[in-house]
């Protein structure tokens, strides 16, 4: 008997795009899958849309929600689910034929709890490929967690990887660090939640994942608070939940101070109150932790030079970074 697979589908506002998604999703190579779309308190014609083609396709279940956002969205997916494998589209993307029929296939030939692959990002007539080398490799718990927080290896998005489902309960735990208020750089907390459980994953880099991006995504909207303020909370998370595993930790606390130079030497929409507050909060943390990012020997001159620079003249940053971004 195969494995059934469910694939859960966060979808808000896209009625341009969903049916495309849904029509890719249902084109898989690998058929033994139940798809789960949320709809996420819609106020154009997405939740219909969504019910005329479950009309015509058994395999989809839609759930209607009041708006809640894209993690709320995906907890509610993640416990209506059946399958003995989670993966998950956005609403507005596309994926290849092959995607989940490889991943899977990787999962159970490898025993890996997570099995995961590159993307490629479309804009336009523009494609970009994450990476695409062909390459596969098994890793171990701490290596998983240490390539998803480097961010050189593991994209940190869901929607690239299958997970076993065994991997969800805790996040549904008192105990658990996931926090669905969250709105940016929330895929990577849950992929930390999931890796920590996970005792092996598999990667192979090949790219079925069309990353689409489109007028009016948040890849071309203006800076919100959330923006800057979300990553840091998350560092700090990430920080505390990993401070028992002393080569995961450093890598949370370079993850932190990378997002508190970007809030500190932020300089978009500086006329918002909320963003300058947060931009002043995140400045005093970033002084009180540079002696320990200065301190570490794998980051690179520049970099300590651009964190000192964020957290004491941040208005001459940006001219600093274009410099070095030129050399």
């Amino acid at each position: 008997m195969t494995p059934l697979i469910s694939i859960v589908i966060p979808a808000y506002n896209i009625e341009a795009y969903i049916s495309d998604t849904l029509d890719s999703v249902f084109a898989q190579t690998y058929t033994d899958i139940e798809v789960i779309a949320v709809d996420d308190g819609s106020t154009d014609k997405t939740g219909l849309l969504l019910d005329g083609y479950a009309e015509k396709e058994p395999r989809l279940r839609v759930i209607h929600k009041q708006n809640g956002g894209v993690t709320k969205a995906r907890l509610d997916g993640i416990k209506a689910a059946q399958g003995e494998y989670i993966g998950f589209v956005d609403g507005d993307d596309l994926i290849d034929p092959d995607m989940f029929e490889r991943l899977l296939h990787n999962a159970v030939k490898y025993n890996a709890a997570i099995s995961h692959c590159g993307y490629r990002r479309i804009d336009g007539d523009a494609i970009s490929y994450f990476y695409n080398t062909g390459i596969l490799t098994e890793q171990t718990n701490e290596k998983g967690l240490y390539d998803l927080l480097s961010g050189e290896i593991i994209e940190p998005s869901l929607w690239n990887k299958l997970f076993n489902k065994s991997l969800f309960g805790n996040l549904f735990s008192e105990e658990s660090i996931m926090d669905a208020s969250f709105r940016e750089n929330e895929d990577l907390l849950m992929n930390y939640c999931l890796f920590k459980e996970a005792e092996k994953s598999v990667f192979e880099d090949f790219c079925p994942y069309q990353y689409l991006i489109r007028t009016g995504s948040s890849s071309h909207a203006a800076i919100k608070p959330h923006y800057l303020a979300d990553p840091v909370k998350i560092g700090e998370l990430l920080m505390q939940d990993s401070r028992d595993m002393p080569e995961i930790n450093r890598m949370a606390a370079r993850y932190y101070a990378v997002k508190l130079i970007r809030a500190a030497a932020n300089r978009e929409g500086i006329n918002d109150p909320a963003i300058r507050q947060i931009k002043k909060e995140a400045q005093t943390k970033l002084r009180a932790f540079l002696p320990k990012y200065l301190s570490f020997s794998e980051e690179s001159k520049k970099r300590k030079l651009l964190a000192v620079f964020a957290a004491y003249a941040p208005t001459l940053y940006s001219f600093i970074h274009k410099i070095y971004a030129a050399s």
